[in-house]
């Protein structure tokens, strides 16, 4: 077995035939062809292909217990012949940022443990919360128990490792404990987290900083409710986020949220019109859905090439005196859009949406200098989105984004990309 990576034996293990514990096993997956073009806030065009394939397993023992496991076995930017040198790529491209590029690598995997009514979960697990804008396809080190408290309610509590440095040292260490419920009551599905960020400080023993053990959120506590449910012909989908108290970064009170509307205009066209707000620089997730292809809409483990980081809607917040060599960015961001989706048959969608940023103080990443940081600046923006599902596997979408940055960006009137792209589900 030597010279054989870690890797290989992990997916050798997840395609292996069950064994006699086994009384389910599923196998799954998706793989992904993606043609991108985009002007972006700085540089030339750019443009390229990527790919990305996918597989996935459940297995349920005669115990009750399973385990479920992913792995990417190509997630890569198409290189033409250099594609096989891994040293020679860089590692930030929008499917591969952080991830080894032709490599086999683990996606997620954990085992659920049922106790009575309630299940354990231990292990690398998915994570989204609140449509996005809290967790949005995330990956978490994790242990968690969940169970019902009532009817059409479920109980769960846990902690995610989220920082960890060397083994022999703990103030480098950064945890999220938390607790939350998830329900249906009277046609209407919620849910609501609280969540406390846990770490150790960084001074030494005589007070003094030292560097390398930095845990951003310490001790910040995040709060974040979101509903969804109709009033009348309505659908209405609303969510809210806080996170304040730290003593490093979120010194400040941090508020976000949204309020979003759908209405069938006719058996084919549907309307929507949403409200989105951050004040004082909150921590938002990239992958909630603006409407923009260009703003957000690209989650952590399914990244796009279209998202433009110049647009981002999220902040630092404010930090403590003992890191004020950061950069402040108490921002205020509000968003106001509407998106119409026409169906002419089931297998096609046409999709156009229209809105405005109001950007609020200083925009991340840009370079901004002198007083840029107390500028106001809003953001014109519009998309459209064509989608059809070739077979009941595959579906292909093509997207167009286009905003107006002339008053955000110094010497860039204009951001947009384009991309087409390929799904196959099995």
């Amino acid at each position: 077995m030597m010279g054989i990576k870690s890797g290989y034996l992990a997916l050798a293990g997840l395609l292996a035939a069950p064994s006699a514990w086994a009384v389910e096993y599923d196998f799954s997956g998706d793989i992904d062809v993606r043609a991108f073009g985009r002007l972006p806030a700085a540089g030339s065009y750019e443009n390229g292909f990527e790919q990305r394939l996918r597989v996935q397993s459940d297995i349920r023992l005669q115990d009750g217990v399973s385990v479920h496991a992913g792995v990417n076995l190509i997630n890569d930017t198409w290189r033409g012949d250099r594609s096989g040198d891994v040293d020679a790529l860089q590692q930030s491209q929008p499917f591969t940022l952080g991830r080894d590029h032709r490599t086999v690598t683990l996606d997620y995997g954990y085992v659920q443990i049922p106790l009575g009514d309630w299940n354990l979960r231990a292990g690398r697990q998915i994570a989204n919360w609140n449509f996005g804008i809290t967790v949005a396809d995330d990956r978490r080190d994790r242990i968690m128990i969940l169970g019902p408290v009532a009817e059409g309610v479920t109980f769960l509590a846990g902690g995610d490792q989220r920082q960890k440095g060397t083994l022999d040292d703990r103030k480098d260490d950064g945890y999220l404990l938390f607790a939350g419920f998830v329900g249906n009551t009277n046609d209407w599905s919620w849910g609501a987290l609280l969540g406390h960020y846990v770490g150790d400080d960084e001074k030494d023993n005589t007070g003094d900083y030292e560097g390398g053990r930095f845990y951003a959120p310490r001790d910040g506590t995040l709060v974040s409710p979101w509903a969804q449910g109709e009033l009348g012909p309505v659908k209405v989908t609303t969510g809210a986020h806080y996170l304040g108290g730290g003593d490093a970064v979120y010194t400040n009170d941090t508020f976000a949220g949204f309020l979003r509307g759908g209405f069938e205009l006719s058996d084919n066209f549907n309307l929507e019109a949403q409200y989105f707000f951050n004040i004082g620089g909150s921590l938002i997730e990239s992958g909630f859905d603006t409407f923009s292809s260009l703003i957000h809409s690209s989650p952590r483990h399914d990244a796009s090439a279209t998202y433009v980081e110049a647009l981002d809607m999220r902040g630092l917040g404010e930090v403590s005196r003992e890191f004020s060599a950061l950069d402040d960015q108490d921002i205020d961001r509000h968003l106001l859009a509407v998106r119409g989706t026409y169906s002419p048959r089931d297998n096609w969608q046409l999709k156009l949406a229209a809105g405005s940023v109001r950007y609020d103080g200083m925009a991340p990443n840009l370079g901004q200098t002198g007083d840029a940081p107390d500028r106001t600046e809003d953001v014109v923006f519009g998309d459209i989105q064509l989608h059809y599902d070739v077979t009941p596997s595959t579906s292909l979408w093509a997207t167009y984004g286009y905003a107006d940055t002339a008053d955000l960006i110094d010497g860039r009137d204009s951001v947009d990309a384009v991309s087409l792209n390929l799904r196959t589900r099995f």
